[in-house]
């Protein structure tokens, strides 16, 4: 008995068929090919950007800019900080998020590391920067005091090389929470070039032997240009890093247009704590620029709620927060320790 012969519609359907499992099969090995396009190892960040070969780097994930409006502020603020710190990053791009937006201004926020050396930290930071965009990986060992500030400063010019330049480059830690928009109109009006703003310590000291504290500061981009330029400045740190950067700016003439925040940038302080207010230490200031020293959840939740950063939260049957409870007994507390 011969086969019933085939119905007009077989070989089409067949044809379909194939032509989707093909173009599946493309699709997947482009994705691939992109994802691991370094013989099929992971690359972190996109491919454009890499400090040994000097690409560009494509912007932060975490952008905060005013909308609908010119824009006539650049601001790369990095936050340096080490691969194992995932909760406090993970911290920081909530809070900077939750921020109102500069207004003409673009500020720009990443997070700058050493190399990446342990096995889960290459995967986790991996994951990280799929998920953000906003990790850059320096040319460095990891250290506190023996030349990650130079890696960092003289990166930035070759990293952005590509894209309009940044008016000022700022290095800041991760215990220290920036508000952007009072920074943004701190620094709208200022000299952008051979410019150091942030706050000057030791506070009200000899004028030539002061520096701006690690908490955070800010230069023109000029500034981060020469230091790229200037290579002899890797070798000269045998102080505190925020020592010898002042030390670099005044021996290479550039400690010219200098702008101390005090006392809208300082450290973190309530009644709570077994320490005196100072020149540098005090309560929350509502024009605050900069908090520093914030070591814990409980100092971060606090200056959070002062800057009204759960303003956003409404009402809901998924959750019971009452926050104004929760101000009011710190409040209580802070009298009572007054």
């Amino acid at each position: 008995m011969k086969p019933p012969p085939s119905s007009p519609g077989a070989h089409p359907a067949s044809s379909r068929v194939l032509l989707f499992l093909l173009t599946a099969v493309l699709v997947a090995l482009v994705i691939y090919l992109v994802a691991f396009p370094n013989n099929f190892k992971l690359q972190v960040g996109p491919p454009s950007a890499s400090c040994a070969s000097g690409g560009s780097a494509s912007s932060s994930a975490v952008q905060i800019a005013g909308s609908n409006t010119a824009v006539d502020l650049r601001v790369l603020i990095g936050i340096v900080t080490v691969p194992g710190a995932y909760e406090r990053r993970a911290l920081l791009r909530l809070a900077y998020s939750l921020q109102p937006r500069p207004v003409r201004a673009v500020v720009d926020v990443r997070f700058f590391l050493c190399r990446v050396v342990k096995e889960e930290d290459r995967i986790l930071v991996a994951l990280e920067a799929i998920t953000y965009d906003d990790i850059i990986e320096l040319d460095c060992t990891e250290n506190m005091n023996d030349g990650k500030t130079y890696a960092y400063f003289s990166a930035v010019p070759r990293l952005f090389a590509g894209e309009p330049s940044y008016d000022y480059v700022g290095k800041t830690d991760d215990d220290t929470y920036y508000r952007l928009a009072a920074l943004a109109d701190s620094l709208r009006g200022k000299a952008r070039r051979d410019a150091y703003h942030g706050y000057l310590t030791p506070c009200h000291w000899l004028p030539e032997k002061q520096y701006m504290s690690g908490m955070g500061y800010i230069v023109s981009w000029d500034v981060a240009q020469w230091i790229s330029d200037t290579p002899e400045l890797a070798d000269q740190h045998d102080d505190w890093e925020d020592v010898d950067f002042g030390r670099w700016l005044r021996k290479g003439g550039r400690y010219k247009n200098v702008y101390n925040e005090e006392p809208r940038m300082y450290d973190y302080w309530d009644r709570e704590m077994a320490t005196d207010v100072n020149c540098f230490r005090h309560e929350h200031r509502a024009d605050a620029v900069a908090v520093h020293k914030l070591k814990d959840r409980l100092k971060w939740a606090r200056t959070l709620h002062f800057f009204n950063a759960t303003q956003g939260l409404k009402p809901s049957n998924m959750y019971h927060l009452d926050l104004q409870n929760v101000y009011h007994v710190w409040c209580t507390v802070n009298t009572l320790l007054a």
